[in-house]
């Protein structure tokens, strides 16, 4: 099986080009964007022992939509003849490749439900004679005190990967093993989350809280951020920002500290 290796910023494919073969990465970060009425729109963020580029081969149409390497990347190319052994029977891989798919599937349909730019717009740096160093981040969440009556462990994570998804707890074994969720929470009915509920993420030069089709959606410092409220997601700021998901007097709430080392 062949490998390529692709630096960062270069486009693997582009939407509307030729679909022969797809891709497994190794090591690095792929992302997936598709051209909408709104601009262009992020899909997903694929990382190593995921899988991307296999629906223009499967269906034999050309790409729907745009990847781009955001690190060094070193990807494994399959061909149609090599899928079903390459992915198909290894259940190792099949399980990813569907965990995958569904969160795509899923932010293919919020994007198409939704009718208005729910994003809040970001600002445009100008542009720089010299490329500025990249800020380096630490970002934590810990949930507050007493911000639950749940019978479980307080939250106190580092967040390391992006985007980082929190969403209730499945307890269908079957089902849960199919799950996105970085930060699982687990709750009773009547539910605050939803199983898939909203994820930091980094984008434009600023993080984010973005929502993924929640119920009741979340609360970032004030601004309620659902489908319903016709914004998808929110900026956060240097410091502590104050995260409540769910209503407004949900017992879920957090803050996240973005802290800049330099």
């Amino acid at each position: 099986m062949a490998t390529e290796h692709f630096q960062r910023g270069q486009i693997i494919f582009r939407e509307g080009d030729k679909s022969q073969e797809a891709y497994f990465i190794v090591n690095g970060l792929v992302q997936i964007t598709i051209n909408t009425s709104h601009g262009v729109q992020s899909l997903a963020k694929i990382g190593a022992g995921e899988i991307f580029g296999e629906m223009g081969m499967i269906m034999d149409r050309p790409r729907t939509a745009t990847a781009t390497a955001l690190e060094n990347t070193t990807a494994e190319v399959i061909n149609e003849d090599d899928f079903e052994h390459q992915i198909v029977q290894r259940p190792d891989r099949l399980h990813v490749y569907l965990a995958t798919l569904f969160e795509r599937i899923r932010k293919t349909d919020l994007l198409l439900t939704t009718t208005t730019n729910a994003t809040v717009p970001l600002p445009v740096k100008p542009k720089e004679t010299a490329a500025p160093k990249e800020p380096v981040f630490r970002v934590k969440l810990r949930s507050e005190a007493g911000g639950s009556d749940l019978n479980r462990e307080p939250v106190s994570k580092t967040i390391t990967k992006l985007p980082f998804r929190i969403g209730r707890a499945y307890f269908d074994t079957a089902v849960s093993s199919l799950a996105r969720n970085d930060l699982s929470i687990e709750e009773k009915h009547p539910y605050q989350l939803s199983r898939n509920h909203c994820e930091i993420d980094f984008e434009q030069g600023r993080f984010i809280l973005r929502d993924r089709g929640s119920k009741l959606g979340s609360w970032v410092n004030g601004t309620h951020v659902s489908v319903d409220a016709g914004c998808l997601s929110s900026p956060l700021q240097t410091g502590e920002n104050q995260i409540t998901l769910g209503n407004a007097d949900s017992p879920h709430r957090f803050t996240l500290t973005i802290e800049e080392l330099g």
